[in-house]
This record gives C-alpha cells, structure tokens and sequence, in this order.
C-alpha cells in the first residue's frame, strides 16, 4: 500500500465511522481533538486565547469552618 492509498484508506474508514457516531458522540470526539491540539500550547497561547471567565482570579474565599 502507499503512502496515498493509506491516506485515503484512513480518510474514507474515519468518514465511515463518523458517520456512524450519534450527535453526542461526535460533539465528545471534537472535544477530545480540541484538547488534545490545545495541550501542545504554551500556557501564555492558553492565557490568550481563553475568555476572561475562565481565567478570572479565586476569590478569597475564608478556609474552614
């Protein structure tokens, strides 16, 4: 098999089994991809790119009773 072929094989068998997936699994397949690009970052890209919400300092919450 080539290099060619095998891409394409890979490419028609991922077609084929996305597809195949409910809406649910496809959504968790996206995050699972998102965080697997996301996590070659540095952490000053994470900081960049993430909205102010998630990464918004604790609040200084008392510890304890």
């Amino acid at each position: 098999m080539t290099q060619n072929e095998r891409e394409e094989l890979i490419f028609d068998l991922a077609h084929h089994r996305v597809k195949k997936l409910s809406e649910a699994g496809v959504f968790a397949m996206a995050i699972d991809q998102m965080c697997y690009l996301l996590n070659r970052e540095t952490n000053e890209v994470l900081l960049r790119l993430a909205p102010p919400h998630l990464v918004a300092e604790p609040k200084n919450k008392p510890s304890g009773f």
